[in-house]
């Protein structure tokens, strides 16, 4: 990531000659986060490195945090996805262009009319089935958020971390260290960005405003990752999800003239008196499919809010489009089955 400090807009330049009252920072204060921010982390995360890719297409992303300042405590409210590995060139990389920093510093005027004002307290990246560190290009990175803001923070996540709970090791003959209630993610900080890349970076503590860590925390953010993993695609998003809706309409479509035709049969039958029974008991199978739709439904109407700034205005308003498709239907079937339910009392 190239280090631009005209990006850095003006109030946060103040803001800097107001935090800077020692270049030597280490570990002061502590992270509050939310989790709704850690919910994006895991979501931008894993959406470019799960089960379903090839750990050798694994990407590496990149976000921002915005939040303010208090009492020498960083409180992170908001996470915004911004970039991921990429071929440029004939290499392999993820890093920051001057489009990524123009929408980062947008994010951050409009952070910055809140009450508190908010601003860029740091950034975010994955580190997909390796350990949590800072490399060199990190500390590089870091080094940009820390001159606009000596505060400035630098979580790093490794899903592998948290569903397998053990720290991975640098050296394949090392043993994993197990862990315990371990959210995937630990923050870093520089030490003393004065001495430029030769500054060491510490570990800053941090806890949830609105969640205690956990087993059942730790569960929730691992079942997290695995509805990521199934509804959240790297590429062509609302495609899929719309393809995959269309599967399941059909399934729908399937129950109805299912009991549509065997409701034909048994009249020319002349079993009327089954009818009823036929009509309820595909009635609630036809609800709980609905149920299990809806469900997926509401978890990507979340994700969407996860996509890069790059892609919003592109992907959000087919998703909500594909939102509004779906409730048409989902009245559709069911008034179908009402009417079923109304005509074979």
């Amino acid at each position: 990531m190239n280090q631009k400090k005209e990006f850095i807009p003006s109030f946060l330049k103040s803001k800097q000659k107001e935090l800077e009252k020692d270049s030597i920072v280490e570990t002061q204060g502590k992270v509050i986060l939310n989790k709704k921010v850690y919910r994006t982390i895991i979501a931008s995360s894993v959406r470019f490195a799960n089960s379903q890719i090839p750990e050798s297409d694994w990407a590496e992303v990149y976000g921002i945090l915005i939040g303010h300042i208090e009492n020498g405590n960083i409180l992170v409210s908001e996470a915004y996805p911004i970039t991921h590995t990429m071929k440029k060139g004939h290499i392999l990389k993820v890093s920051y262009d001057s489009e990524d920093y123009v929408h980062s510093v947008s994010f951050e005027e409009e952070s910055y009319k809140h009450d508190p004002p908010e601003f860029i307290v740091g950034w975010y990246h994955s580190h997909p089935g390796i350990k949590l560190m800072f490399s060199q290009d990190d500390i590089k990175n870091q080094l940009f958020w820390q001159q606009a803001n000596p505060y400035a923070i630098g979580p790093v996540f490794n899903h592998v971390r948290l569903i397998k709970q053990s720290e991975i090791s640098i050296k394949k003959d090392d043993a994993e260290i197990p862990l315990i209630n371990d959210p995937g993610f630990l923050i870093f900080r520089l030490k003393d960005p004065s001495k430029g890349l030769q500054s060491e970076y510490v570990q800053v503590p941090y806890e949830f405003s609105d969640a205690k860590i956990d087993e059942e925390f730790i569960e929730e953010a691992k079942y997290f990752v695995k509805s990521v993993t199934r509804l959240f695609p790297r590429e062509n998003f609302y495609e899929k999800s719309k393809q995959n809706l269309e599967k399941e309409l059909n399934k729908l479509e399937d129950i109805y003239s299912g009991t549509s035709s065997y409701i034909t049969t048994l009249i020319r039958e002349g079993k009327l008196d089954k009818i009823r029974n036929i009509v309820l008991s595909q009635y609630d199978e036809l609800v709980k499919m609905i149920d299990s739709i809806d469900s997926d439904i509401l978890l990507l109407k979340e994700l969407v809010n996860y996509v890069e700034y790059k892609e919003r205005e592109s992907i959000i308003p087919k998703m909500q489009e594909l939102f509004e498709y779906w409730s048409d239907k989902k009245q559709e079937f069911l008034s179908k089955f009402q009417e079923l339910k109304e005509k074979y009392k």
